[in-house]
């Protein structure tokens, strides 16, 4: 009887790399070794660190309880509170965010993507559930710092990315015109984003002082007394998010003009030759093939916005009262009262919503 040949079988990877001749794919993964094992100690371990101190108690100024395990008692604290119902029309921040919903649920029917359709849908009605829980007439939070802190991160991510986004894209289509001081339009972008934020904040502090501010001396010269900007709630939050925009525009600007940059121009000629308008090409042209360039350039605004700190900080310290205290604010002051354990789940709570948000973004980017 014949032998049967045995069948070749192909070496493993630690075969191949035990015998000194990996594969490209193994080298690679080999030299990517020594940047994850980097990331790993910078990134990896301070985050698991903060999840595992949000599960303990931890207050340096009372050391005799020690560090127990409470599981999630730091999160039940933050979030929840004694007497809560369930009402959807109590506040207009989650009417705007249910209407958003609505008309992305819309938008995808539209383009007959089911599988998206059922996804927003089911987190619709999650996000309608959960928010729609607020304390009655005789309830309250357990922390209202934490949700004023969420409301007020809320606003200045709205107002301010899509300020800077509306400011950002007209600068980037001006500075890609092709003119001899084209560079001189470039710097200028480049300038605010460049700045320190702690100095803008202090710069435009001053700018907004009521008595001897130049945007109050300006209104004056109109006839019109203007308000007390840093001392107010209403005209604290427009000077603070008037700041951010200014700030922030440029690096949205500087996105979009990359992505402006790696548009075929032969395009825009066949578009002229076909007897499209401007409007049109913007429309049918610049906007579809921007796309990337406008999901990373919200990607970054956003996280940055979730995180925003040192421009209100610099500004008006969260005030007046708490109207300006952000989430990196509060997590900032109850880290100043020693509760580690507290501020840790804080910033877990603000990494949750910064991830949260990040994927909504790539999926956004990823769908056809």
């Amino acid at each position: 009887m014949a032998l049967q040949p045995k069948p070749y079988k192909r070496p493993g990877f630690w075969a191949r790399l035990a015998s000194g001749n990996p594969s490209e794919a193994q080298l690679g993964y080999l030299l990517l070794v020594p940047a994850f094992t980097v990331l790993a100690l910078v990134m990896l371990y301070p985050i698991l660190n903060v999840v595992w101190k949000s599960l303990h108690y931890e207050k340096l100024n009372n050391p005799a309880r020690g560090t127990p395990f409470i599981g999630l008692e730091n999160f039940h604290d933050m979030a929840w509170g004694e007497g809560l119902r369930w009402s959807v029309t109590h506040l207009l921040v989650w009417r705007l965010l249910l209407l958003g919903g609505v008309a992305a649920l819309w938008a995808t029917v539209r383009r007959r993507a089911r599988g998206q359709a059922v996804g927003w849908t089911v987190l619709l009605l999650a996000v309608w559930a959960l928010l729609g829980i607020h304390p009655g007439a005789e309830g309250e939070w357990n922390d209202p710092r934490f949700w004023n802190a969420f409301g007020v991160s809320l606003l200045i991510i709205v107002v301010s990315v899509l300020g800077s986004f509306v400011v950002g894209l007209p600068l980037a289509l001006v500075a890609d015109i092709k003119t001899r001081w084209r560079w001189l339009v470039r710097v200028a972008l480049l300038l605010p984003w460049a700045m320190p934020p702690v100095l803008i904040g202090l710069m435009f502090a001053w700018l907004f002082q009521d008595q001897y501010g130049v945007v109050n001396d300006l209104l004056r010269r109109v006839g019109v007394e203007g308000p007390i900007w840093l001392a107010r709630v209403v005209p604290a939050i427009v000077a603070v998010n008037y700041t951010l925009i200014w700030k922030t525009s440029s690096f949205v600007g500087l996105v979009l003009l990359a992505g402006l940059q790696s548009i075929d121009r032969g395009l825009y000629e066949a578009a002229e030759v076909d007897g499209a308008s401007v409007a049109q090409r913007f429309w049918q042209i610049t906007l579809p093939l921007l796309r990337p360039a406008i999901a990373v350039a919200l990607i970054f605004r956003t996280l940055t916005a979730i995180q925003t700190f040192d421009v209100p900080f610099a500004m008006t310290r969260g005030g007046p009262g708490r109207a300006l205290e952000t989430l990196g604010i509060y997590v900032y002051n109850t880290t100043l009262t020693l509760d580690i354990g507290y501020a840790a789940a804080l910033s877990v709570a603000l990494f949750l919503l910064s991830l949260a948000i990040t994927v909504f973004y790539l999926r956004w980017i990823y769908t056809e």
